[in-house]
């Protein structure tokens, strides 16, 4: 069961593509910290990569203050492993 969910997970490291996800439809399920650097896990992976692919296709509709409060979030969540 714990390799399906693997299978099932959209893993990025991009800041700004993390926090659209995350107000979209998919479920954030962690962030993980390799080497320095954040990387952020979704699922269900297929639509996750539907909604990349309608974000870099300029499809994506999203309220800019749900955008920039789930930005805010993850820069919480990147400081506050920092510490």
């Amino acid at each position: 069961m714990i390799e399906l969910m693997i299978e099932n997970e959209y893993t990025i490291k991009n800041l700004n593509l993390a926090a659209y996800l995350l107000t979209t439809d998919v479920q954030f399920i962690g962030a993980t910290k390799v080497n320095g650097e954040f990387f952020f896990k979704f699922t269900p992976k297929l639509k996750a990569e539907e909604n990349v692919n309608n974000y870099f296709s300029g499809k994506a509709l999203v309220n800019p203050q749900e955008l920039f409060a789930r930005l805010h979030d993850l820069k919480d969540l990147i400081f506050n492993q920092r510490l």
